[in-house]
C-alpha cells in the first residue's frame, strides 16, 4: 500500500474524533419529570435558557428565544429548578407530553445571541 494511503488511513480516526470543544456537552443540561413537575439541571458553566410547552399547544404557537431581560427563564450554572406541570404553557391534566426547548447565549459583535435551539419531548405521566 502506498505510504500516502496509509497516512490517510491513520489520520482519518483523528479527524473524525475532533469536534467543537467549545460547544457544551448535551448532558450538561438534564431534564426529568416526576409526575408533578419538570426538573431542569444545569451542569454547564453558563446559564441555560428554556421554554416548556405542552406538545399539542406547541403546534399552534411561534415563540421567540431570548438571552437577556426579566422575561427570559433560565437555570443558573450548577443549579436545578423544578417547574410544576401547571406552569407549562398550554398544560392540561389530560395531555401527556411537553416539549422542553433550551439554549445558551453567545457573545457576538452585536451583543448576546442564541447559540442553538435544542429540544426534548418529555412524558407528563
Amino acid at each position: 500500500m502506498p505510504a500516502k494511503y496509509l497516512a490517510l488511513l491513520l489520520l482519518f480516526p483523528l479527524v473524525a474524533a475532533c469536534g467543537d470543544s467549545t460547544e457544551p456537552a448535551e448532558d450538561e443540561f438534564t431534564i426529568q419529570t416526576t409526575g408533578e413537575e419538570v426538573i431542569l439541571s444545569n451542569a454547564a458553566d453558563k446559564p441555560t435558557f428554556y421554554f416548556i410547552v405542552e406538545r399539542e399547544t406547541a403546534a399552534l404557537l411561534d415563540f421567540a428565544t431570548c438571552v437577556k431581560g426579566p422575561d427570559c427563564k433560565s437555570v443558573a450554572p450548577g443549579k436545578t429548578i423544578r417547574i410544576p406541570y401547571r406552569q407549562i404553557t398550554g398544560y392540561r391534566p389530560e395531555r401527556r407530553e411537553a416539549i422542553v426547548y433550551w439554549w445558551r447565549s453567545l457573545l457576538a459583535a452585536t451583543g448576546p445571541r442564541v447559540d442553538k435551539l435544542r429540544n426534548q419531548v418529555v412524558e407528563l405521566y
